[in-house]
């Protein structure tokens, strides 16, 4: 697997507007986490980690008349400024976008298949839908894009591609069953998580167009089903991320230094911890003994698909300033059975 150069990254989360921003918040530690209007089976209102409204454009009225489900609206106006950040850094013509989406049954996802034509129409930025796809894998679904924008510049089927995720938990149906299922951490609920959203978008191009200096790398990324997954009838070992990371692994020449750095896709559930463990101890030899990590869902809530492009944006960011040294380790592992994994470096 050949490195690709990270040219750019923008980042929308309840964190900040932009990269920069987003990241101070999580090095930092501030929480961007507040009670919501909404409220759970127990009358608590909900905690969640929202974008202020004003920070979203609204959408154009002939994309608002088609009548798409609401968390597709919210997700398209959290779209549209992250793919306008970045997209000219990814050259003239029609770019090559790959976006993680969240995972939906059959019923909820007829959208999926025109989101990145009502996206370019929004946002005004080409896009070439023959070259584009959705990955529509939950919370790997940023890291997949990663690894899906990576293998297109290897393969020379793009000289430059736009990798993301974008998500919202926004959704008062989507809300009501994670409550049903005691998923939303609360006063009644320990073993939970706080809903949140976000996108981020990054632009990748071959090493070659990086230019001088000490460019910031995606070194590679890989994905992987893990059967033993929260709603599988498998056993769940927690070997899914292992086996992910053992791939990342094999795919890396020459191997790169132990990780001084993790940007963990934890969420605040213990399933997560469970995965990450196992594969902590698997992989020992692969981590330096005082290696920093970094969970950005504390302070900005569960971003769902966005997560792991917008750890990625923030594991390039700290980097690039110094604030932590690479190599830089992003995973996330979706609710069913994607597990993704990704490397972050300095060139």
């Amino acid at each position: 697997m050949k490195p690709a150069a990270i040219m750019a990254t923008c980042v929308l989360c309840p964190g900040g507007r932009g990269t920069e921003q987003a990241w101070a918040t999580t090095r930092a530690g501030v929480s961007r986490i507040g009670n919501s209007y909404v409220m759970d089976k127990h009358f608590d209102a909900i905690q969640m980690g929202l974008v202020p409204e004003d920070a979203l454009p609204p959408l154009p009225p002939e994309i608002e008349g088609l009548g798409l489900p609401a968390r597709a609206r919210r997700i398209l106006r959290l779209a549209a400024p992250v793919l306008q950040a970045v997209a000219a850094e990814a050259g003239e013509g029609p770019c090559t976008v790959i976006t993680g989406l969240p995972q939906l049954n059959p019923a909820e996802a007829s959208w999926l298949a025109i989101f990145h034509k009502l996206l370019g129409q929004f946002s005004g930025v080409a896009i070439n839908l023959a070259t584009s796809s959705v990955v529509p894998t939950g919370r790997a679904a940023g890291l997949m894009a990663i690894e899906a924008g990576i293998r297109a510049l290897e393969e020379g089927r793009a000289e430059s591609v736009i990798v993301g995720g974008v998500d919202t938990f926004f959704d008062l149906k989507l809300l009501a069953e994670l409550d049903a299922e005691g998923r939303i951490l609360g006063p009644q609920v320990m073993d939970g998580f706080i809903p949140g959203e976000g996108a981020a978008y990054l632009v990748l191009k071959p090493l070659a167009a990086a230019g001088e200096g000490r460019p910031i790398l995606a070194l590679g990324a890989t994905s992987m089903p893990d059967p033993g997954h929260r709603y599988g009838t498998e056993p769940a070992k927690g070997e899914g991320l292992s086996k992910t990371l053992e791939l990342l692994r094999a795919h890396l020449s020459p191997p790169p230094p132990p990780v001084n750095t993790t940007f963990a896709g934890f969420n605040g559930e213990n399933f997560d911890a469970k995965l990450w463990g196992v594969a902590r101890l698997r992989h020992t030899d692969f981590f330096t003994p005082n290696m920093s990590m970094q969970h950005p869902a504390s302070s900005i809530g569960d971003t769902g698909a966005a997560c792991g492009a917008i750890m990625s944006s923030l594991a390039a960011t700290a980097l690039a300033r110094g604030d932590r040294t690479g190599p830089a380790l992003v995973w996330a592992a979706s609710d069913r059975e994607s597990r993704a994994c990704a490397l972050i470096s300095t060139g």
